[in-house]
């Protein structure tokens, strides 16, 4: 179980740090209440309903921990892609079966549970992936991709990639810089950090058959999480005012800022009662209650 201190009675949810992360090794848990500054930058969060544990990956150091209670361990530590200044580890999924997925630039890497590690092999080449989710239903894995140049991030799309047979298929195209992906359902949610938009995409039979601006005015989108059966979570970032927020974004249009303040937020994953932020270059991650969904 994942423990943190519960805030009450404030127009916003406040944040309280949860955990912390140091070159991703085991440590205990300090005081909920006082941010912690470290090395370590998390960015892809996940949470496992099945084992009650949280997932993070640290793009510092390529490290992905679980965290069960008050106990880090380190799962693996995907290597160094080679590049300068490139996150050595973006989003994590993980399956039923407790198999990871991870991202990394234009890979996706399998994680077995004993640790062992394996590239997803067919994916075209020249691509930026960061987005990953996993869909049961489908033993699928969907992502989002983007070329990177010179004149800023272009050809975004979304791919599904068939686990059983290892084929990948794109789902839709005309994105710029797709980042974060969610799926409810028949739904998927694509937050577009250049377009500076979040997107709803309807499915039939494996195929968008319409797509949908569910959000456009609430800074520069990052990544998203399922809530309930009609909302997502989304991570947002003001740039010039360098302040971050979480929001829900409801499909009929509603919005609501659930935590806002000074950090840059990353990935975002939930219980189903609070959200999980990755905070970047604070080597934390961050916690809030939110409204009980309709799960």
């Amino acid at each position: 179980m994942i423990r943190t201190a519960a805030i009450h009675g404030t127009a916003l949810a406040r944040f309280v740090t949860c955990m912390r992360l140091h070159n991703a090794l085991a440590i205990d848990l300090i005081d909920d209440l006082r941010p912690i500054h470290t090395g370590a930058d998390p960015c892809g969060v996940a949470f496992d309903p099945h084992g009650d544990a949280l997932y993070v990956a640290d793009a510092y150091s390529g490290a992905v921990v679980r965290v069960d209670g008050d106990r880090q361990r380190r799962i693996a530590t995907l290597a160094p892609t080679g590049m300068i200044g490139v996150d050595r580890v973006g989003a994590i999924a993980i399956t039923t079966s407790g198999t990871l997925f991870a991202t990394q630039q234009g890979s996706i890497v399998r994680i077995d549970r004993d640790g062992r590690q394996e590239t997803v092999d067919g994916l075209p080449a020249g691509y930026t992936r960061v987005g990953l989710i996993y869909e049961a239903s489908e033993h699928a894995l969907y992502t989002t991709q983007y070329r990177a140049s010179r004149h800023g991030a272009q050809d975004g799309s979304i791919v599904m990639i068939d686990l059983v047979t290892g084929s990948p298929s794109t789902i839709l195209d005309g994105f710029a810089q797709p980042i974060g992906i969610a799926k409810i359902g028949s739904t998927l949610v694509v937050a577009d950090a250049r377009q500076r938009a979040v997107f709803r995409v309807e499915l039939s039979a494996g195929r968008a058959v319409y797509r949908l601006q569910l959000a456009a005015d609430i800074d520069r989108p990052y990544a998203l999480c399922a809530y309930g059966r009609d909302s997502v979570l989304v991570t947002t970032y003001d740039e010039e005012n360098q302040r971050g927020a979480v929001r829900r974004l409801w499909f009929d249009g509603r919005r609501k800022t659930i935590a806002s303040g000074p950090w840059q937020p990353r990935g975002i994953a939930t219980d189903g009662e609070r959200g999980f932020v990755a905070v970047r270059r604070g080597g934390r991650l961050m916690t809030c209650v939110i409204e009980p969904s309709n799960l």
